[in-house]
C-alpha cells in the first residue's frame, strides 16, 4: 500500500498535465456545494512509548491490547468547487475495543500493567479535516491543486483489569493538531453525474513525519442528490521530543467511507 500514493501522484501529474496553463481562464466550470453525512471507520495500529505530562506510556495497541474495530460514528461532510478555489470541511469519529492478557509490562498514562494482566480497552479516535484548495490548472471538468489545512486527531483511550477486583484503570488523551500540506486533482464526466478526486498530503518537522492520501468517487443519480465512496490511508510517526513533550508514537490507519450527498 506505500506504492499507492506515488502512483496517485504520479498519474494526477501526467493526466493533468495536459490539461493547459495555470493562468488560462476556464469559462463554463460550474460552482457547487455539496452537503451531507459520511461514515469512516478506518482499521487503527500505532505504539506509544515514552512520558506525557511527566507520566509513562508504553503500549502497542495491536500487540498489548488486541485493539480492533468496534464501530464508526457518522459525521458531517461539506464541499464546495469554484473556478479557482476549492475547500472542504469533515468529521468523524470511530471507537475501538480490545481484551486481551498481556505478555509484558504495559503502562498506560503511568499505571502499569503487569505481565499476566488480563486488559479490556477502549479507545475513541475523532478527526477534525479543514482543506483549502488553491486550482493551479483548471479546465471545465477537470482541476489540479495545491491544499493547505489542518486535520486534527484526538484519541482517549481507557483501559481496565479483568476481574475488577481488585481494580486498575486508567486512561488518557492524545490530541495531535496536523497541518496539511499537498497535491489534489478532481474531474466531472457524464455532465456531472460522475465526480472523482484524488490527494497525497506529506508534512515533516522536527523529525516528526505525517502521510495521508485518499481516493473519493461520488455518483449522482439525480442531480442534487447522491452517494459517496471514499478510501483514506494516513500515518503519524512523532519521535521522543519532537513536538510531543517526551512521548514517542506512531499511529496508522486506513478504511473505506461511504456517505450520502445532497449538491447544490
Amino acid at each position: 500500500m506505500r506504492a499507492l500514493p506515488i502512483v496517485l501522484l504520479l498519474s494526477s501529474t501526467a493526466a493533468f498535465a495536459q490539461l493547459g496553463a495555470p493562468n488560462q481562464s476556464a469559462p463554463g466550470i460550474e460552482r457547487t456545494w455539496t452537503l451531507g453525512g459520511q461514515t469512516f471507520g478506518p482499521s487503527l495500529t500505532g505504539h506509544f512509548s515514552g512520558t506525557q505530562d511527566g507520566k509513562g506510556m508504553d503500549l502497542d495497541l495491536d500487540r498489548d491490547l488486541g485493539l480492533g474495530k468496534d464501530k464508526a460514528i457518522p459525521g458531517f461532510f461539506l464541499d464546495y468547487q469554484g473556478p479557482r478555489f476549492a475547500f472542504q470541511i469533515s468529521n468523524g469519529s470511530a471507537e475501538y475495543r480490545g481484551d486481551r492478557t498481556v505478555n509484558r509490562t504495559v503502562v498506560v498514562n503511568g499505571t502499569p500493567y503487569v505481565a499476566g494482566t488480563r486488559v479490556q480497552s477502549h479507545v475513541k479516535l475523532a478527526s477534525v479535516d479543514g482543506i483549502w484548495t488553491t486550482k493551479i490548472v483548471r479546465e471545465p471538468d477537470a482541476w489540479l491543486g495545491i491544499d493547505l489545512g489542518v486535520q486534527v486527531w484526538t484519541l482517549d483511550l481507557d483501559a481496565n483489569t479483568v476481574p475488577t477486583l481488585p481494580a486498575t484503570a486508567a486512561s488518557t488523551r492524545i490530541t495531535a493538531p496536523i497541518p496539511q500540506i499537498g497535491l489534489s486533482g478532481g474531474s466531472r464526466g457524464f455532465n456531472g453525474a460522475i465526480e472523482s478526486k484524488a490527494y497525497f498530503h506529506y508534512l515533516g518537522y522536527k523529525n516528526a513525519k505525517y502521510t495521508l492520501f485518499g481516493v473519493d468517487l461520488r455518483v449522482f443519480p439525480v442531480r442534487w442528490f447522491g452517494l459517496r465512496a471514499f478510501y483514506e490511508g494516513g500515518s503519524f510517526n512523532v519521535p521522543r521530543g519532537s513536538v510531543k513533550d517526551d512521548l514517542e508514537f506512531k499511529l496508522d490507519r486506513k478504511g473505506i467511507g461511504f456517505g450520502a450527498v445532497v449538491r447544490f
